[in-house]
């Protein structure tokens, strides 16, 4: 069995929409020609998307790195660059997908083949074909594409079940699992959690399933991170129904009982709250008289107990021996009933609009003073640069006059950028002139 993984960190990077560039038109009898420099393509945008054929994040323990492709640079005669082809990024069904800086949920991909848009790809540049106008016919200039998206993405899974066992370690989860389920879950009788959850398949008489899980076993204090169980609460809060399964022989069955409803509690209000059945196991080791007396106490002592919030019915204790298959069919048809009454309802979070999907780097720029030197530090400012004919006055000319509107001559001058001063943009030196003003 491959290693489970619910838990990555991963960065994700669109790719940058293509230049614009400056051509003309060069055809036989039209000596004067025309603009016609195509425009840049846009880049690739970056997609999560849900998977079956996926069932654990342990592929981005290998690679957390995505970065789709750029866009290209526009050609001559109006031909607009090639856009960038969309990155998908598979995920397993049930990730939840959480901006890392922010917190915010992105996505809560609970549907096969759900697609969700992290990251959208640069806008390519207008080439001069399309920034040409009734009094400007003949631009010397284009526009740069714009940059991509760059983020930080936290991607948590929970698994969807229907049905989650939860108890405290060696209770029978994997055993009971195993007789319910044609999962093959590691067995042995030892006082160990399961080390990562398993699923299995219930088949119905209608020849319907559904998903059952087991959960490592929790112990007192899991909820706020002792032991394994708490790794995997997470994974209950998918489920509709609970199956809380105890050792009839402990010493303690009722602190047994209350030991996991008071994790569950402690980390959510939600699990405490989902629909329960209890089930009492290992019924073959005590003698019926003895029986009798533990089903009595937790009767009365579970009923007493139950949370007022605890939506649906509730079964149980029931009594079951996974060894010799005691009340295993009357377990079953419990579980049945209970989840005929309860709605499918997966999605635990409520998504809204995910703004920073759309939020590209924009204009931000600074400027550095490096003694007598000024460096104009930014991506779109390097990327003006980069598409400007630096031999053309007109190219230059326009290049002021982008860079006045975004108030960087404004910012030069107040830090005491002078004529002749040297500014550094793009790695391109200028000298400061009369002409910036």
């Amino acid at each position: 069995m491959g290693q489970f993984v619910d838990q990555v960190r991963i960065n994700v990077r669109s790719g940058d929409g293509g230049n614009g560039i400056v051509a003309w038109r060069r055809e036989k009898y039209e000596p004067l020609g025309g603009p016609a420099g195509g425009d840049g393509g846009a880049g690739g945008g970056v997609y999560l998307q849900a998977s079956k054929e996926m069932s654990t994040l342990l592929d981005f323990r290998y690679r957390a790195h995505f970065e789709a492709p750029p866009g290209a640079r526009g050609g001559p005669k109006r031909m607009s660059g090639r856009a960038g082809e969309s990155l998908v990024i598979k995920v397993p069904v049930g990730t939840v997908v959480k901006d890392a800086e922010t917190g915010a949920i992105v996505a809560d991909l609970v549907e096969p083949d759900q697609k969700v848009l992290v990251a959208e790809g640069g806008r390519g540049g207008r080439g001069n074909a399309r920034l040409a106008t009734p009094t400007r016919r003949a631009p010397h200039f284009c526009e740069p594409g714009q940059p991509g998206i760059e983020r930080v993405l936290d991607l948590e899974l929970k698994l969807l079940a229907d049905v989650g066992l939860v108890g405290l370690p060696n209770a029978g989860k994997s055993s009971l699992l195993s007789i319910l389920t044609a999962a093959q879950p590691k067995i042995a009788s030892y006082p160990f959690s399961t080390l990562e959850p398993n699923l299995g398949v219930v088949s119905r008489p209608d020849g319907d399933g559904y998903v059952m899980a087991d959960l490592p076993g929790l112990i007192k204090g899991a909820s706020h991170g002792v032991g394994l169980g708490h790794k995997f609460l997470r994974h209950v809060e998918r489920t509709r129904l609970l199956v809380h399964l105890v050792d009839i022989s402990a010493e303690d069955v009722e602190g047994c009982i209350a030991t996991i409803n008071e994790e569950l509690a402690l980390y959510s209000e939600r699990l405490v709250a989902l629909p329960q059945i209890l089930v009492l196991n290992k019924a073959d080791l005590l003698s019926g008289e003895e029986q009798e007396q533990v089903l009595g106490r937790v009767r009365a002592d579970y009923r007493s107990a139950a949370p007022a919030g605890r939506a649906g019915a509730t079964a149980g204790p029931l009594l079951i021996s996974c060894a010799t298959r005691q009340g295993i069919a009357e377990l079953r048809k419990a579980i049945l009933e209970n989840l005929s009454r309860l709605h499918q309802a997966p999605a635990i979070y409520a998504v809204g609009p995910d703004l920073k999907a759309r939020q590209h780097p924009g204009d931000a720029w600074s400027i550095e003073r490096r003694k007598k030197t000024f460096a104009v530090v930014g991506d779109r400012v390097s990327r003006l640069v980069r598409v400007t004919d630096l031999r053309d006055p007109e190219s230059l000319h326009h290049l002021h006059q982008v860079l006045r509107a975004m108030g960087v001559i404004e910012a030069l001058v107040a830090q005491g950028a002078q004529p002749g001063s040297e500014v550094v943009m793009g790695g391109v030196t200028f000298s400061f002139g009369e002409e910036w003003y």
